[in-house]
């Protein structure tokens, strides 16, 4: 329940802002899917957000740790002349 409404939400972010921003759209639809997926998951596995601080920190530090990873593919895709989809 938690990742199909937290993938509803990320496409629903990331789609708008891709062609143009797609750093601000990684970031922004990875924030508000990890927040959803995240309270989603504790609240109907635990029910109890108590450790909500500690998956947002670990979910945002894979999140910032991807951001290089998808600057250095979108720049060598467009030395190569690759249009975005």
């Amino acid at each position: 329940v938690g990742f199909l409404f937290s993938e509803l939400a990320d496409f629903a972010v990331y789609t708008p802002l891709q062609r143009k921003r797609l750093i601000t759209a990684v970031l922004a639809s990875s924030f508000v899917g990890l927040m959803i997926d995240s309270i989603l998951f504790l609240y109907l596995a635990f029910g109890s957000l108590d450790y909500l601080w500690g998956q947002v920190v670990g979910k945002g530090w894979m999140v910032l740790l991807s951001i290089p990873v998808i600057w250095w593919i979108r720049e060598r895709e467009q030395r190569q002349g690759v249009q975005p989809a």
